[in-house]
């Protein structure tokens, strides 16, 4: 579904990726690891054109993604994204939130965006808090909503970066759950994530990334009980 070749980003002097070579399966689970700083989160905004890439291609159904100009739009329909700070409409509430983007650029009819929205706070948990505004919602329960917004969409992949990192840690185990049930499911899913536990238990591949570079990828078994390179050894061995 995506393939990444010879990807690069910089910031004036700062090159923050490095030759990124990745292809990504429908129904494939991604999980991206390393220290802050290695370029996970600017990778995934390369990838949903947050970030314009300085050099390379992204190949999305086979068309480079990175030539799309205005119609970036029409591609993000299909390439959702959930933000590690939520970011839901703090004068909409729940179901107003998750609601927006069909009606708006989908052009869904209201009745059908209200009963679709309902159906995706049901399944994040959080029916009963459809006519809660986000002030009044605990982090966690922010960001299933913004789980919900972003399925409905209807996405092809799903990006996650770092989901977990702002929340309390009691928090953290309602967002995984959600986002385990959507792996199981067949959602295609590129994670960047510090949960090493999902990592290990939901994962189809695990990459390693430092410096802006891609150092080891694998499945989770070899990455974290035999890993190759030194450099994720003495990660792992601080994390774990």
């Amino acid at each position: 579904m995506l393939e990444i070749k010879k990807l690069s980003k910089c910031f004036d002097d700062l090159e923050v990726l490095r030759d990124i070579n990745l292809s990504v399966s429908k129904g494939e689970v991604i999980v991206i690891i390393g220290p802050s700083g290695s370029g996970k989160s600017t990778l995934l905004r390369c990838v949903n054109l947050l970030e314009q890439p300085t050099g390379g291609e992204i190949l999305y159904l086979g068309q480079d993604i990175t030539c799309l100009g205005k119609k970036v739009t029409d591609y993000r329909k299909h390439v959702g994204m959930v933000f590690q700070k939520f970011n839901l409409f703090p004068l909409k509430n729940a179901l107003e939130n998750v609601m927006y983007a069909p009606v708006k650029l989908n052009k869904v009819s209201h009745k059908e965006a209200r009963e679709q929205a309902m159906e995706l706070l049901r399944k994040v948990g959080l029916e009963s808090k459809a006519d809660t505004y986000p002030a009044a919602l605990s982090g966690g329960q922010q960001q299933r909503v913004a789980i919900a917004r972003a399925l409905a969409m209807k996405p092809e992949i799903l990006l996650f970066d770092e989901p977990t990192s702002a929340l309390d840690p009691e928090l953290v185990g309602d967002v995984l759950e959600v986002m385990k049930q959507l792996a199981g499911e067949g959602m295609t899913m590129i994670v960047v994530t510090h949960e090493m536990g999902f990592a290990r238990d939901v994962a189809d591949r695990v990459i390693f990334m430092d410096g802006g570079y891609i150092v080891e990828e694998g499945v989770p078994c070899d990455i974290f009980t035999q890993p190759k390179n030194e450099r994720t050894k003495s990660f792992l061995a601080r994390v774990l």
